[in-house]
């Protein structure tokens, strides 16, 4: 599947991702950094680790709902769940891909600088540590990144290093998993 990586900090979100696809374990693409698995679309950053098939919805597809700059916490959380994830569960239905109200990929949506983890069910999670992955190598990333995030100051740069550190720690562990690994970078209010 993949490996996807997130560090929430206070005015910004790093993800990091690797370009291993695998489909049906019989073919594997290495897919380019202007087409990968974390894209920018409007105002967010969205990372998928699943289907082919989601990442090209959410990329080329999905017209995400304008969400103000100024949204933030319980509003920002209010948004997502009435606004952001029935259009999300809209596009998905509209093109066949939803079956029984649930997709079957897990996506990472950064917007104003917080990180949200939607499941399939279309449910959607924010963990206080403010780290997040998703994907086949999730395990592995998350358990570097949480080792290391304890021990140094959380910052952007810091961030960066640390999760293409943990995607690679990711990458020797689960076959799914392959360089080159990309950050993107989100600033809270861009």
């Amino acid at each position: 599947m993949t490996t996807i990586a997130a560090v929430q900090g206070e005015a910004w979100a790093v993800v990091g991702y690797d370009s291993r696809v695998t489909e049906d374990n019989s073919k594997i693409y290495t897919l380019p950094k202007d087409n990968g698995k974390v894209f920018k679309n409007g105002n967010y950053l969205i990372g998928c680790a699943g289907d082919l098939r989601a990442i090209n919805l959410l990329a080329y597809v999905f017209k995400p709902p304008v969400c103000s700059t100024t949204a933030y916490g319980a509003r920002l959380d209010k948004f997502m769940t009435a606004v952001f994830i029935p259009e999300l569960k809209k596009c998905f239905e509209d093109a066949s891909y939803s079956k029984d109200g649930e997709h079957d990929s897990q996506l990472l949506v950064v917007i104003n600088g917080t990180v949200y983890e939607i499941g399939e069910d279309y449910a959607w999670g924010r963990d206080e540590s403010g780290v997040y992955t998703i994907g086949s190598g999730s395990s592995y990333a998350q358990g570097a990144l949480l080792a290391t995030l304890e021990t140094r100051k959380r910052t952007l740069a810091t961030a960066k290093t640390l999760i293409r550190q943990a995607i690679t720690i990711a990458s020797r562990l689960d076959p799914s998993t392959s360089p080159p690994i990309y950050v993107s970078v989100q600033h809270f209010g861009s």
